[in-house]
């Protein structure tokens, strides 16, 4: 992805009429690069892109055919796509959440269709960078979780998650491929129509006096704006030192939802009354922070602060 011939290369993004993806669409189109989006919509929106500037394929990522014929006419993929109910429709709710009530199809989407795209870009020799979660960490009692820090999901989703990692990795050993696993932790921003910041706004709209929560407050998550993880897979993809690696991307910063919540009635000048129920989905862990020591080391440091991305989100909410 070097600048001397990016304009002639050709980038498929999977889900990338997403939260995320579209995020990351627009970032390679500014790049000059040629982007085709591969998604079935069950939670993206085309809203998200300029149709103009893309080539979008509605479709899913367990057609074979289809994947090979897309994979085949691109230089990279970038695979974001997973199992996650449209919300809008579904109701508010956590991608976690969904994972328990539909396991077989969070397995489907989320380790089979990576096989499936994984294996395409083997046959056609194309370099594949991954987008996984600090899911696959599951409950962990460290204040900071590294690469090598243990993996054991606590949920169908942080289990498949590792399943797609693992064959990642088994490609990466046994053909050579050109791969990177990116491990995100809780990202949040513009056009996320869902999870915590979402939800709390949508609480504060319908009652700006009381809003009830699930949880204790004192859960501790890294809270990393969507420009720095976009950022974060641009760099990987085109970084060396980042093939066959498996890269935490975070803040190295924790906050708790009781912080989370203080900073968001402050911003918007309101003094509700918060109350936490003490109990929350099955698992929901109660700490997720990043030790992102070797993505610094490789070069790369987020850039937002946590209040400047609130600001950014609660405007989009406000006009959306």
């Amino acid at each position: 992805m070097s600048s001397n011939s990016k304009d002639k290369r050709k980038v498929l993004v999977t889900g990338g009429a997403g939260f995320i993806g579209s995020h990351l669409v627009m970032k390679l189109i500014n790049e000059g690069f040629n982007v085709t989006i591969l998604d079935n919509l069950s939670s993206g929106d085309k809203d998200n892109i300029p149709n103009k500037y893309v080539n979008f394929v509605n479709g899913d990522i367990r057609d074979i055919d289809l994947v090979n014929k897309l994979v085949k006419k691109s230089d990279l993929v970038f695979h974001l796509a997973e199992y996650i109910p449209q919300t809008r429709n579904y109701g508010a709710g956590h991608v976690i959440k969904y994972s328990f009530e539909r396991p077989l199809l969070e397995f489907d989407i989320g380790c089979r269709g990576t096989l499936i795209v994984l294996d395409k870009c083997r046959e056609h020799e194309k370099k594949f960078v991954y987008t996984s979660s600090a899911a696959v960490y599951g409950e962990s009692r460290r204040a900071f979780l590294s690469e090598d820090s243990p993996t054991v999901p606590s949920s169908p989703y942080g289990a498949s998650k590792l399943c797609a990692e693992t064959y990642v990795k088994l490609y990466s050993q046994l053909y050579g491929m050109s791969s990177t696993i990116l491990r995100l932790f809780n990202v949040y921003g513009p056009r996320q129509n869902k999870y915590i910041m979402y939800d709390v706004l949508r609480k504060i709209a319908k009652n700006p006096r009381k809003i009830e929560l699930l949880g204790s407050g004192q859960e501790e998550r890294d809270f990393i704006f969507v420009n720095d993880i976009v950022d974060a897979i641009f760099f990987a993809a085109n970084n060396q030192k980042c093939n066959k690696e498996i890269i935490n991307v975070g803040t190295g910063i924790a906050t708790s939802t009781k912080e989370l919540i203080g900073l968001i009635i402050e911003m918007l000048g309101i003094s509700p009354d918060v109350t936490f129920a003490q109990t929350s989905w099955k698992g929901d862990v109660k700490k997720l922070v990043a030790d992102i020591g070797k993505i610094r080391k490789m070069g790369f440091e987020p850039k937002y602060l946590l209040t400047d991305g609130l600001r950014e989100l609660i405007n989009w909410y406000k006009k959306n």
